[in-house]
């Protein structure tokens, strides 16, 4: 396995998310994000964000406010 730093646990966080990478990278992030008290918050942000436009999407059309608010934090 090869260490990973925080700026390639960032970068391929929302794939780790969606569940889109081999197994081996995925064990990498995953003991990354529970160990580096940088990455950890961001992941865990990231995590309840998507939950957060999981549920919504399954209440119906996502409000446009919420898109653009959305994306301006991503951003950021």
């Amino acid at each position: 396995m090869t260490e990973l730093d925080c700026e390639q646990v960032l970068q391929l966080v929302w794939k780790f998310l969606d569940g889109e990478m081999d197994e081996t990278r995925y064990l990498e992030i995953q003991a990354h994000v529970a160990a580096c008290a940088e990455c950890g918050p961001r992941y865990q942000f990231q995590r309840r964000l998507l939950a957060l436009v999981e549920l919504k999407c399954r209440e119906g059309p996502v409000p446009t406010e919420l898109k653009r608010r959305l994306f301006r934090l991503l951003e950021e």
